[in-house]
């Protein structure tokens, strides 16, 4: 177990080593957040200020079956669709500009935007497949109960396995959906074992990295009553901590997934990474 945790920590720390060279990666998930702000203030605040929304809300209250109507579903599934395409499209950028880097290049912002760009129809096929999966799952897990609702669960982390690789090999093949799932799928089943373990060191130094915030926000509530300048001022910091730590973990969960499809696929070890480290980190399957 000690080994394993020692392994994920030390993967997480190759990671951060290949953000110190490309800093300017961290602005893909910033924009990627803005552009669902964004999308979701664009539509929202219009239905909002109408009063549409309102109206809609009671009418849900007064009619909980309205949720099943068709038209309802549809702009439900076309905003999943908005979001998904959103989070590719600047996810498969950032992968993009870590694959750059991995091949001894020095990218720019403008060439992650480029690759992406590239690759549009294939990460609108893509963004499709997955809304579609993900909007189904989310309603068949709203309309089960116990064993239903685990065994949802249980296909979501399947699906979420076997696409592991898709966007990188989207970025680097240029396949449609199909062909992504069936080459992800091969990649991981080549290397299974371990190969998720830095995901797991990165879930836990994020929970270690949010341990300040929560402290904050306890000190600050506390704080409130006596002195509210400095209690929502702490709160206010709390915050703001937590959306760096949540930027700097998705980078650095961006260029893992880059390093492992590198090994993956090519066999070759990514520059920043400890041949050793990441050759343990792919034990084949028994």
């Amino acid at each position: 177990m000690m080994d394993k945790v020692f392994r994920a920590f030390t993967l997480a720390g190759a990671c951060w080593k290949v953000l110190m060279l490309d800093k300017e990666l961290l602005l893909f998930p910033v924009m990627s957040t803005l552009a669902l702000v964004a999308v979701i203030a664009g539509v929202g605040y219009p239905f909002y200020m109408s009063g549409e929304l309102q109206n809609f809300v009671q009418a849900l209250e007064n009619n909980p079956q309205l949720q099943n109507d068709p038209r309802v579903l549809a702009g439900l599934f076309a905003f999943y669709f908005v979001n998904y395409f959103i989070m590719i499209y600047f996810n498969a950028a950032l992968i993009g500009c870590a694959l750059i880097r991995f091949a001894g290049g020095n990218p720019t912002v403008g060439d992650g935007f480029r690759l992406a760009t590239r690759h549009l129809p294939q990460i609108l096929l893509w963004s499709l497949v997955t809304a579609s999966v993900g909007f189904l799952l989310e309603q068949l897990e709203n309309r089960l109960k116990g064993l239903g609702r685990f065994f949802v669960g249980l296909l979501g982390a399947g699906w979420a396995v076997a696409t592991y690789f898709a966007v990188p090999i989207l970025v680097v093949d240029g396949v449609g959906p199909v062909q992504a799932v069936k080459r992800s799928v091969s990649a991981v089943r080549k290397t299974w074992g371990e190969a998720l373990v830095g995901h797991i060191g990165l879930g836990a130094l994020h929970v270690i990295s949010i341990l300040p915030a929560i402290l904050l926000i306890f000190l600050g509530i506390q704080l409130a009553d006596r002195d509210p300048v400095s209690g929502y001022a702490m709160i206010g910091l709390a915050v703001i901590w937590v959306m760096i730590c949540v930027l700097v973990i998705s980078t650095l969960s961006a260029i893992l997934r880059a390093a492992l499809y590198i090994y993956a696929v090519e066999g070759v070890t990514p520059e920043n990474f400890d041949s050793q480290l990441i050759r343990n980190a792919f034990q084949p399957k028994a």
